[in-house]
């Protein structure tokens, strides 16, 4: 009986310090934004725009609130750096706000669930790739979707490769300028004149 008891205490005693760290300390988790441009001297026009942005695919490897890095075919993720918010609905802010301030005169709408009306451009981006590795680039792969008022469509690619040092915040820096070149790239066609 003795015996038993002894076991089962033993048993116990390394399953719980199995469970704890002794002598180590916990790294505490870092939290990132995406944040939209502050100022800009470019305006692209002053046209009076109703665009609607849809966001409609976006890959589900990034929909976790771990940074990912991507390098050749392998995904990592680590659990102390993590997205603040949904890097989906971080992408879809940013774009909607820069673009904002790009088109001054623009009414930016989010599609479908805003739209109930007249639309002058449809906007569709679709996100292959918002990634990269420390120590390497990021890698930002987006098609681009827009249809005009008339039912013209335009489409474009977008890639963005920055060289990055080994640290998140720079990795994080350097998506966020990749974004808002793409809000530039975006004013640009929303601003073309009508043909």
């Amino acid at each position: 009986m003795k015996l038993c008891r002894y076991m089962i205490l033993t048993l116990l005693v390394i399953s719980t310090s199995a469970c704890i760290q002794l002598g180590e300390s916990v790294v505490p988790s870092q939290y990132y934004v995406l944040e939209p441009m502050t100022s800009n001297t470019d305006i692209y026009s002053d046209k009076s725009l109703v665009i609607a942005i849809e966001l409609f695919n976006f890959p589900e490897y990034l929909k976790r609130p771990q940074i990912v890095q991507h390098q050749q075919n392998m995904i990592y993720f680590t659990d102390t750096q993590r997205w603040a918010t949904s890097l989906e609905d971080q992408v879809l802010s940013l774009l909607t706000s820069n673009l904002a301030m790009l088109l001054p005169q623009a009414t930016i709408i989010i599609s479908p669930w805003q739209s109930n009306g007249h639309v002058d451009h449809k906007l569709q981006i679709s996100v292959n790739k918002l990634s990269g590795a420390l120590g390497q680039q990021t890698d930002i792969d987006i098609r681009w979707y827009n249809v005009d008022k008339n039912g013209k469509k335009h489409s474009g690619q977008f890639v963005d490769r920055r060289p990055i040092n080994d640290s998140y915040e720079e990795f994080v820096r350097a998506l966020n300028r990749g974004l808002d070149k793409l809000s530039k790239t975006l004013a640009l066609e929303l601003a073309k004149p009508e043909q």
